[in-house]
């Protein structure tokens, strides 16, 4: 049997291929909710001790800790995405009668994004134009087309290899 023609089978009976996502590549990455917005950082990967399945253990925006059920990751890539939203809770501060709190380490930075205590960023990316600028025929103006085979650039409507000056 040929591989495209079991891919085939497979997707016919609804049955997917699995990935293998190592943890050293997992731990560091950034978790956002499905509507973009920021969770926090993946510390560590864990199983659950009653059933054995795995759940990440996410340091969230506030700097505390928060477990996601391996079920809830849509895609992982360069971030991990959850298929639902989770809440992240800001810690809850000690009132005044309780004394002063315990001096910790600082805390790592949350990303750029997360600037404002409480504020959801949604991901804005910046527009990138995928136009490469063509050099133009001094003579008429019309685009030149590079030919590689003689390391120059070719005027198709002067059928000629005008010179370039500034290239």
């Amino acid at each position: 049997m040929q591989w495209n023609t079991f891919i085939s089978l497979i997707d016919g009976l609804g049955l997917e291929m699995s990935k293998v996502i190592s943890r050293s590549k997992i731990v560091g990455m950034h978790v956002y909710n499905p509507d973009g917005y920021y969770v926090g950082t993946v510390k560590d990967v864990g199983f659950t001790l009653d059933e054995g399945r795995p759940i990440l253990i996410v340091t969230t925006r506030y700097q505390t800790s928060m477990e996601i059920g391996w079920s809830n990751i849509g895609a992982v890539g360069d971030i991990v995405i959850l298929k639902e939203p989770v809440e992240v809770k800001a810690p809850e501060t000690p009132s005044p009668a309780a004394g002063p709190a315990p001096s910790a380490a600082p805390a790592p930075a949350a990303p750029a994004a997360e600037e404002e205590k409480g504020a959801k960023f949604p991901i804005r990316l910046p527009k990138v134009s995928l136009k490469k600028e063509v050099p133009r025929c001094p003579y008429c103006g019309g685009e030149l087309t590079y030919i590689k085979e003689y390391d120059r650039w070719y005027c198709y409507n002067c059928k000629t290899y005008p010179p370039l000056t500034g290239t």
